[in-house]
């Protein structure tokens, strides 16, 4: 690269703040018209840049809006990869918790749900921008399980942890229409991945 291209680029890198800005200005024209009514062109001229700067950015149009979900979601200010309660049932129950949390994105981004069967690629953004995160925190509080000494590594059920306890959340609506609650999921992990996790010896 060039000293002229580097500083082409380093002109064109958005700040954080900027960022952030496109980001909301992306949100609020979601909840307003929806998913499929938005356009790179209109968030452009809300957030008074160029649509060349939001492609640069975001590639298109459902990475640009998933990521504006993935933001919305960081302003609630609960960070699931902070949770260390010192015990395995106690995090895990805290991620119980954080699933079912009061989450004001569900009205804001109601439209982007229905747009998954139709807009190809959609739904593996929602895995890698949204739901990846929420994986990889739960490894990582898996992994600190295994330090402990409260889990066995090689336990088979560490691998399946994630769709035990996620697989219930996201399901829930789809077989009942009902969102999954914070009873449910606390069942799952107390009658389910617990005794999975940490199996008791067998008495007889």
């Amino acid at each position: 690269m060039t000293e002229e291209s580097a500083a082409v680029s380093r002109r064109r890198k958005l700040t954080p703040e900027r960022e952030r800005e496109l980001l909301r200005v992306t949100a609020e024209l979601v909840a307003e018209v929806g998913y499929d009514r938005v356009t790179m062109a209109e968030v452009a001229q809300r957030a008074k840049c160029s649509t060349a700067t939001l492609y640069r950015q975001w590639e298109n149009k459902p990475r640009l809006v998933v990521s504006a979900w993935k933001a919305y979601e960081s302003d609630r200010g609960v960070d699931l990869g902070r949770i260390d309660t010192g015990s395995l049932r106690g995090d895990l129950m805290a991620v119980a918790r954080f699933l079912v949390s009061e989450d004001p994105s569900k009205d804001a981004f109601a439209s982007v749900p229905p747009a998954i069967v139709q807009q190809s690629g959609l739904m593996e953004l929602v895995r890698e921008i949204l739901l990846q995160p929420i994986r990889d925190d739960l490894a990582r509080l898996l992994d600190r399980a295994v330090k402990r000494g409260e889990l066995a590594a090689d336990n088979p059920a560490v691998a399946v942890a994630d769709q035990v306890l996620l697989g219930p959340w996201i399901a829930q609506g789809i077989l009942y229409g009902t969102p999954a609650t914070q009873e449910l999921l606390e069942n799952i992990v107390d009658a389910v991945l617990l005794p999975a996790l940490v199996p008791r010896p067998v008495t007889v």
